[in-house]
C-alpha cells in the first residue's frame, strides 16, 4: 500500500466577489463568470484540504515533474554514530554551530541504495522494512549519512519505542528478489527533492514525504536551520519527522509555550513557542 502524501504548507484562497465585475454584462456571461469563479474556488479549497492532512514546510516554488533513475550499489559499512540526548531550546535566529556547507543544486540524478551499517535492534513489534538511499554527486559523506540514519531509527527515543514497531533493513539482495520497503529514506539534492516531491512544493529548500518515501533535502541535511543550534539534532528531527509521515502520522501543533515540540510539529520554519525536540518519545 502506498504511503501518505505529505504536502508543504497552506495557501489562503482569495475571497470571491460579491457582485458582477462589469455593469451591463449579459445574464449568460454573468452566469459563466460565476461558474468559473466557483469552480476555481472549489479546486483551491480541495488543495487546501489535502495540504492540511499531511502538510509540512512552506513552498517557495512549483516543483517539477520527472522521475529519478533508481539503481542499486553496495557500500562499505561504518559504525553508527551516537545521537546526543537533549535538544536545543533556541527559538531565536541563531545559526547552527556547524559551518555552512555548499550543496549543489543538482546531483547526478541517480538514486542508489546504500548499505545500511550496524544491526537491526532486537525490539519486538510490527516489522517495518526500510532502505537508506542517496543521490550521487552531492559532495556529502554517504557512509556517515547512512550511519546517522541507522542510529536515529534504532534510538530508544525513536519510532520503534513510540509506536511499538521493529525496523528491518533490506539489503540489495532482498530488493533484487522483489522485496518492497515500507519506508525509503532518500537524501536528494534540492532539484531532485522538488522532482520527487512533486506536485508538492518544496522550492529547493525543504523536505517531504511522498508515497512513503522520506525525501531529505541535502541542503537541510548539510546546514540545518536556525531553530536548532545543533546540526546532529536537527538531522534527527528531520529523519524522525519525515519517517513519521511514512508511518501515517499527521501534523501536530505546539501544545503550549515552553513545552517540547511534538515530533510531528513542523519545526523547520518555526517552533510556535515550543522548544525544539527531535524525538518521537518526549520523556
Amino acid at each position: 500500500m502506498p504511503g501518505p502524501t505529505h504536502a508543504p504548507e497552506r495557501v489562503r484562497p482569495a475571497s470571491m466577489p460579491t457582485r458582477d465585475a462589469t455593469p451591463g454584462m449579459s445574464m449568460q456571461r454573468r452566469y459563466r463568470l460565476r461558474r468559473t469563479i466557483v469552480g476555481a474556488a472549489v479546486l483551491l479549497l480541495g488543495g487546501l484540504a489535502a495540504t492540511q492532512l499531511f502538510g509540512d514546510e512552506t513552498p517557495a516554488a512549483t516543483a517539477k515533474n520527472s522521475t529519478a533513475v533508481v539503481t542499486s550499489a553496495t557500500r562499505g559499512a561504518a559504525p553508527a554514530p551516537s545521537t546526543r540526548p537533549g535538544a536545543s531550546s533556541s527559538t531565536s535566529a541563531t545559526s547552527t554551530k556547524t559551518a555552512p556547507a555548499k550543496v549543489p543544486a543538482s546531483g547526478d540524478g541517480k538514486i542508489r541504495v546504500l548499505t545500511t551499517p550496524g544491526q537491526d535492534t532486537t525490539r519486538k513489534g510490527a516489522t517495518k522494512t526500510f532502505t537508506i538511499e542517496a543521490e550521487g554527486g552531492l559532495g556529502i559523506d554517504l557512509t556517515a549519512y547512512a550511519g546517522e540514519v541507522r542510529s536515529i531509527l534504532s534510538s530508544d527515543k525513536g519510532w520503534e519505542v513510540a509506536d511499538g514497531i521493529h525496523f528491518k533493513a533490506l539489503t540489495t539482495a532482498d530488493l533484487d528478489q522483489g522485496s518492497v520497503p515500507d519506508v525509503r529514506i532518500t537524501l536528494a539534492s534540492p532539484d531532485l527533492t522538488d522532482e520527487l516531491c512533486a506536485p508538492l512544493n518544496t522550492g529547493g529548500e525543504v523536505s517531504c514525504n511522498r508515497h512513503g518515501r522520506a525525501v531529505i533535502n541535502a541542503k537541510r541535511w548539510a546546514i540545518g536551520v536556525k531553530y536548532y543550534d545543533d546540526l546532529t539534532l536537527y538531522r534527527t528531527y528531520v529523519i524522525n519527522h519525515e519517517v513519521g509521515h511514512g508511518l501515517w502520522h499527521q501534523h501536530a501543533f505546539c501544545p503550549g509555550a515552553g513545552q517540547k515540540a511534538p515530533i510531528m510539529q513542523q519545526q523547520t520554519l518555526g517552533l510556535q513557542g515550543c522548544t525544539a525536540w527531535p524525538y518521537p518519545v518526549t520523556s
